[in-house]
């Protein structure tokens, strides 16, 4: 897949419903569909593979995933408030499953559909393809609050906000600092800034990945309380251009080889003549 998923920013700052690692490749999918149409019609099987599953599903178990995602795709809600206004509302209104074709209809629920397709203020996108190579839920839910500043290299957003920063990954609430940084963050940053190996093309997605957590000023000693936190990598378009500049450096030149010539004279005079000739050349 090399689609490319655009939605506006207001959207990162908003949890995904709690859906599994293969789940989020599948809803990222339909965000992508949106940029076209609020009402989406497509084939289930095309995406088993991108879900992991079977490509030759049995109606029970096309049925049992339908049924699974769909609880999790109607029951997302979105809340949040502007300077004038609070809004509340779910995200999709409709799932239908047809059995025989396997087609599934999927239609957004209007509010939704302007808050992932309205640009005006700014907007977040990446590939498709990069997103599913993403291994784990985590990485996969930094990796697009980190894209969104994908040109300055700096995310600050939750310098001061340390809850929200929690709520937008998904974080459990039983977790202490230590868990959060063991599990969480340290796998997730393993994971987008990771070199490449012999035994893949993939291509590290944030060059110098790291993090700091904020804490509290007033706060005492190495241990006071977390209150925010914020990322650093190279951005994307000096990370491009390096690339690129390093690409179009000139190659050293190739050596010179020596080829020894095997050649014989009748005369000292016409190996004389040979060499000067020769070295007039070189």
């Amino acid at each position: 897949m090399s689609d490319l998923v655009v939605y506006g920013n207001d959207f990162n700052f908003m949890p995904l419903p709690k859906l599994t690692e293969n789940e989020m490749n599948f809803f990222m999918a339909i965000i992508t569909k949106l940029r076209e149409k609020r009402e989406l019609e497509f084939n289930f099987s095309d995406f088993a593979y991108d879900l992991h599953l079977k490509s030759n599903l049995s109606a029970y178990e096309l049925e049992q995933a339908f049924y699974k995602l769909a609880e999790k795709m109607l029951d997302f809600k979105v809340k949040y408030t502007t300077k004038n206004s609070a809004y509340a509302f779910v995200c999709f209104e409709r799932m239908r499953l047809e059995f025989r074709t396997n087609k599934l209809e999927i239609t957004a629920q209007k509010d939704f559909y302007e808050l992932i397709t309205n640009l005006q203020l700014g907007f977040t996108q990446f590939e498709l393809k990069e997103f599913i190579g993403i291994k784990g839920k985590y990485a996969k839910n930094l990796y697009r609050l980190l894209k969104q500043f994908r040109n300055t290299g700096k995310v600050l957003i939750y310098q001061n906000d340390w809850q929200g920063f929690c709520e937008a990954m998904q974080i459990p609430e039983t977790y202490n600092q230590s868990n959060i940084d063991n599990r969480i963050l340290n796998p997730a940053i393993a994971e987008l800034s990771a070199e490449p190996t012999l035994f893949d093309n993939k291509t590290t997605i944030f060059k110098n990945l790291t993090y700091k957590k904020v804490k509290d000023p007033k706060g005492r000693g190495r241990g006071g309380k977390v209150i925010g936190i914020e990322f650093y990598f190279t951005p994307e378009k000096n990370f491009i251009e390096a690339k690129e500049t390093a690409e179009q450096e000139p190659k050293e030149k190739p050596k010179k080889i020596s080829i020894t010539e095997k050649i014989y004279f009748e005369t000292e005079q016409e190996k004389q003549e040979y060499l000067r000739n020769r070295y007039k050349r070189d």
